[in-house]
């Protein structure tokens, strides 16, 4: 196989088309990346994914040939995932890029590796179902029944089992990746497009699907995800089952199907819409702990609706956590927002890098959202997350890994969430939850350390007094900004 096959392939795909019109400019970039990654794979790959690319039928849509490309790759299925409800992707495409949320079944129990299978048979009790579930980027997941405490007592669960060869598979792709962004970024200049920091972008995502293949991870954050969530009846976390191994994961089965695919009324929609927004944003970001674990894979195959009407979160292969720390940073840059102070939300901002910001250009960055509320908009998460990733993608500043991982997990729900049910706000359940807390914390405050933020509001006492006493310089600082604006507007009109 030469580069010229691939060229080929790639211009009768016209892969380009994923991105939508506004990123036009991106597109020869992301021919470049394709290439790239082509090229690098083992020849018997690449001949795999060739002869599956001709052999379509020449009716065959673009969505459906790009589906059949990411699948064959476990890396980019992973990638398909992530942004199959990305609305700024056509709705063919969308349509297309969801089947790889959870594969339909088909031959995936073909694909579970013939040690594993025997091992799963021989366990006394056990009786393991010869069709599987439903195939996932890494794994297949197999339905099974055995019997606990005696035959009058039957259970049901699934073993998460990965597929023949998709360990070495996953290491082949993730080489690539490991150099991918140092090609990306010498392609920039070539392209006319801004310096993005690709490397460390890619570096990071590496990382994280090396966990895709580790069982033990993924108990381990089950078993760390149920006592999170303990003392919430609507959200179920699959119990693990004592059939567990670093080959096998073990889990109780739950009957449901994807959240984005219920038959509920729109009242009943935008509930369950509300309870995911809770369950994914509000509880880890309104935890009082030193660190908190949150779902970084939250695609609509891994959230599913119960038959009860609850919410299950699965697969909790890929968790991320955050420290107290940006959690309290978080806070600061909302409560500086409603407070119009630009000085205490660019404090906040310079806590949360990983690198020293350009501090007149990080001034303007903010300057530009306090414009922004002034306008209308309220300063609540999702205004801070746009500010912090108009930081990112000015290169303003760094942000450390784990919180650029909660930035996407956060784009990736996003997007479920209104496929759920549209005009769901987050911002509203985000603070009515943070206010029932604040309420709860009341008792506490009168005894605790005035400076302490031990809180799950993240907001010591002198906090609250200081925010509240500056009150005045505040109204004073709101006026003074709608008298620039108001300059700057006539200005731009007489100019």
């Amino acid at each position: 196989m030469t580069s010229r096959d691939i060229s080929e392939l790639l211009e009768s795909l016209d892969i380009g088309q994923i991105l939508p019109e506004e990123y036009a400019a991106y597109r020869p970039l992301l021919i470049d990346g394709v290439c790239f990654f082509l090229e690098r794979l083992p020849e018997r790959r690449l001949a795999e994914i060739l002869f599956e690319q001709y052999g379509l039928d020449s009716e065959t849509s673009f969505s459906d040939r790009v589906l059949n490309l990411l699948h064959q790759c476990p890396t980019l299925h992973k990638l398909g995932q992530i942004v199959a409800r990305d609305r700024r992707l056509s709705i063919d495409l969308r349509r297309s890029l969801q089947h790889l949320e959870s594969m339909p079944s088909g031959n995936a129990f073909e694909k579970i590796p013939d040690d594993v299978k025997q091992k799963l048979w021989s366990i006394p009790g056990i009786k393991v179902e010869n069709q599987s579930l439903a195939e996932a980027s890494v794994a297949v997941i197999l339905p099974f029944t055995w019997m606990e405490g005696g035959p009058e007592n039957i259970q049901r669960g699934v073993f998460k089992l990965l597929k023949t060869g998709i360990t070495e598979r996953l290491h082949e792709e993730l080489d690539i990746w490991g150099k991918l962004g140092v090609f990306l970024e010498e392609r920039c200049g070539d392209h006319g497009l801004p310096p993005l920091d690709y490397r460390e972008t890619l570096e990071n995502m590496c990382r994280l699907l090396r966990q895709e293949v580790c069982f033990e991870r993924e108990q381990h954050n089950l078993e760390e995800a149920a006592a999170l969530y303990h003392d919430e009846p609507d959200i179920i976390i699959p119990r693990l089952l004592p059939f567990c191994s670093d080959q096998v994961t073990a889990m109780e089965r739950i009957y449901g199907g994807k959240i984005t695919d219920t038959m509920l009324s729109l009242r009943e929609c935008r509930r369950l819409a509300d309870r995911l927004i809770d369950a994914m944003i509000s509880i880890p970001f309104w935890n009082p702990a030193p660190e908190t674990l949150y779902h970084a894979d939250p695609h609509a195959g891994n959230l599913f609706c119960s038959d009860d009407r609850r919410l299950a979160i699965l697969d909790w292969t890929l968790a991320g956590r955050l420290n107290k720390e940006h959690r309290v940073s978080l806070m600061q840059i909302s409560v500086g927002g409603m407070f119009h102070n630009e000085a205490e939300v660019c404090r906040a901002v310079e806590n949360l890098g990983r690198t020293q910001p350009d501090e007149s250009r990080l001034r303007c960055a903010v300057s530009a959202a306090m414009r922004e509320v002034r306008q209308g908009r309220f300063p609540g998460f999702n205004w801070s997350q746009r500010l912090l990733d108009n930081i990112a993608l000015s290169n303003i500043m760094g942000f450390p890994e784990n919180l650029v991982l909660f930035r996407k997990a956060l784009l990736t729900l996003t997007s479920v969430i209104e496929d759920v049910a549209e005009n769901s706000s987050v911002d509203q359940v985000l603070l009515a939850s943070g206010l029932r807390r604040f309420c709860g914390e009341a008792p506490a405050r009168f005894l605790a350390n005035p400076g302490s933020r031990a809180f799950g509001t993240h907001l010591s006492n002198i906090d609250l007094l200081s925010h509240f006493g500056t009150y005045p310089n505040t109204a004073t600082a709101y006026w003074l900004g709608v008298w620039q604006d108001c300059l700057e507007s006539f200005r731009g009109h007489s100019g």
